[in-house]
Parts: C-alpha cells; sequence; structure tokens
C-alpha cells in the first residue's frame, strides 16, 4: 500500500492474466458495443480467436444479438444483470450469463459479461435438458402416428374413419403440448430488430379473429399512437400476446356482451438502477369481462402444467414469461376490480 493509504492500481498486464486465468468465458465490451477482449474459455465458446473478435461489434459473435442487447442494457442502467442464453456449440444447453458495468471512476466505459456453461456434472439431472430430449424424442414417432392417421382417415369408411380422425386430432393436440414443453425447456433465443408494438398487437387482433367463437366477441383497441419503437424479437412478442388473447377468449366464452381490451401505454412504472438512473417502460394489456380468475389459482398462474382450463396445458404462461423476461421485462396476470381478468406485459423501451 502506498504511503497515502490507496492501494497501487493493478498492472494492465496482471489484470488481463487474471481474466484470463478465469474458467468461465469473459467478455469485456466497449462503451460503442464493440469487443475488447475475450479470455481463453471464451475464444473456446465462440469458436473466434481473440484475434479475430476484438473491434468487431459483440452481435458478430455466434449468438451475440441477445449478448449485444444485454450489454446495451447495463451501460444504460450501470446495474448488473443476468440471463439464460443458449450455448453457441450447443443450442440446447443453457448457458447462465452475469454482465455487470465497466466502471472508470463515475463514467460507465463498457460492461463485462461472464458466460458460465453447466459442468457435465451439473447437467446429469438438468431438468430442463431431460424435458427437451424427451420432448424431441417423442416428436418423431408422433409426427409417424398422425400422418398415417390423416392419410387413414381419408381412405376408409365408416367407423374406421371416424376413428382414424379421432387419432389425427389427438395426435395433433399431442404435438402441440410437446411443443409447448421445448419452448419451456430451451432458453428463449430472440432474433431481434427494431418492433412496432403496435404492428404486433395488429397481426395478433387478425389471428385471434379467426379462432372459433371470436365472432361473438367485441375487441376494443386503445392505442398510444406516440410509443417508440422497441430492441425485440416481433414473432416472439406476437406469440406471447397471442397467448394472452386465447385466455381473454376462453374467459368469455359463451358470455353475453363478451368483450376483450387491448391496449397500449406507457407505463408509470419504471425501471430503477442501482445507481439512480430509471428506464422507461412500455405496458400492453389485455382486459377480459370474464369471470375472473380463482383466488387458489393466482399463485400458481406461472407454474408448468398447473391450469384450471378443462383442455389447457398450463404451458402458455410459464413460456410466455420467459420470453418476457428475456425481452428484461416482465409480465403480470391479475383480477379487475370491475370484473374480469387483466394480464399486463412490460418490457423495457431502451433495450
Amino acid at each position: 500500500m502506498s504511503r497515502n493509504g490507496k492501494a497501487p492500481p493493478l498492472p494492465a498486464a496482471l489484470a488481463r492474466a487474471a481474466v484470463d486465468s478465469i474458467a468461465d468465458a469473459v467478455v469485456i465490451v466497449g462503451a460503442d458495443g464493440g469487443v475488447v477482449h475475450l479470455n481463453p474459455a471464451a475464444e473456446e465458446l465462440f469458436g473466434r480467436s481473440r484475434e479475430r473478435a476484438v473491434d468487431l461489434p459483440v452481435r458478430a459473435l455466434p449468438g451475440g444479438a441477445q449478448l449485444a442487447i444485454l450489454s446495451e442494457r447495463v451501460r444504460i442502467s450501470q446495474e448488473s444483470q443476468s440471463i439464460d442464453y443458449p450455448s453457441p456449440q450447443d443450442p440446447g444447453v443453457a448457458v447462465s450469463v452475469e454482465a455487470g458495468p465497466l466502471l472508470d471512476g463515475p463514467a460507465c466505459v463498457g460492461t463485462v459479461i461472464v458466460l458460465r456453461v453447466p459442468r457435465a456434472s451439473e447437467r446429469a439431472l438438468d431438468f430442463e435438458a431431460l424435458a427437451a430430449g424427451l420432448a424431441h424424442e417423442i416428436r418423431n414417432p408422433l409426427a409417424g402416428l398422425q400422418g398415417s392417421a390423416e392419410l387413414l382417415a381419408r381412405e376408409a369408411e365408416g367407423p374406421a374413419r371416424e376413428y382414424a380422425a379421432v387419432i389425427a386430432r389427438e395426435a395433433k393436440r399431442v404435438d402441440g403440448l410437446v411443443r409447448e414443453l421445448l419452448d419451456l425447456a430451451r432458453p428463449a433465443a430472440l432474433q431481434t430488430g427494431p418492433v412496432d408494438l403496435h404492428d404486433v398487437v395488429g397481426d395478433v387482433l387478425v389471428l385471434a379473429r379467426g379462432i372459433p367463437g371470436a365472432e361473438k366477441v367485441t375487441f376494443v383497441e386503445r392505442y398510444d399512437p406516440s410509443l417508440p419503437k422497441l430492441h425485440g424479437d416481433a414473432e416472439k412478442l406476437t406469440q406471447v400476446m397471442l397467448n394472452l388473447v386465447r385466455n381473454a377468449l376462453d374467459a368469455v366464452a359463451g358470455r353475453a356482451g363478451a368483450q376483450v381490451v387491448l391496449e397500449t401505454a406507457a407505463s408509470s412504472l419504471r425501471l430503477r438502477a442501482a445507481s439512480g438512473r430509471t428506464r422507461p417502460l412500455a405496458r400492453i394489456s389485455v382486459q377480459d369481462n370474464g369471470p375472473g380468475i380463482a383466488e387458489a389459482m393466482l399463485p400458481r398462474l406461472f407454474t408448468p402444467f398447473a391450469t384450471s382450463k378443462p383442455h389447457g396445458t398450463g404451458l402458455g404462461l410459464a413460456v410466455s414469461r420467459r420470453i418476457v423476461e428475456a425481452h428484461g421485462g416482465r409480465i403480470e396476470v391479475k383480477n379487475r376490480a370491475a370484473g374480469g381478468a387483466e394480464a399486463n406485459v412490460y418490457v423495457p423501451l431502451d433495450v
């Protein structure tokens, strides 16, 4: 320690050696979004040498789009954040990613991203990997079963034709369940770009109006045209909103005066970082005038396979939450004081 009581600065060569000795992959990103350094573990994970990667945008790394979004969030908020990320080597393996601001005094000059790949022993009883593998194995014979049943239904006559149609229909239902299970088991890999939330909601409405029974429901649209575009995955966000609208349609089915409201607005809520800075949020809301959600069910809404629907899988909301959280947002579902239920999706406007 120096005479003034302060520890001397760590020499640059020693600091680099310390980073390079870490077993987990470390990526240092500059304030401009470019790669400043990869340690040897990161070189192995991404299949890129340090020399090839330095000065390239971090999004140029395999699967780097999500890392670029995460890095920008951390730089803006100056607050550490974490996500699950599909491994560039094996997309079926979830990599735990922690990112923190790289500070030089009060200034944020970049981000430090640490990616931890589960060791083989940790993956031995990984439920998510087990579920993904099982779902994949089920889909292969299921496709053959469904195709054979559909062919038989076209060629058979009498009761046999009806039985074959039932087999084909149930096989299709199970295939849908398996796809939802795969969505839940795998990390939510985002294909990101500029997204207009009103385009997403417009697409959802077109799809929703084609659902049986929707012709008896009044759709009310309340949009804030001033909302800017955000950076996200339009297809995944459409999946989330369509699931919420389907739930609302199920809730109002057979009710007189059935109504589903879709609303967008700048949320009054803001995400506050440890630095004191706040981030604006957009709110996309789906409201219905159905009977509401049973109080006993509310705490279990996002639990896989928990459902009150006779033919529901209980996976839709769990998958939706995973997608929204991958965008750095959050989702909540509650009963409305005036009756019915309300689902709100909050996504950052500065992602």
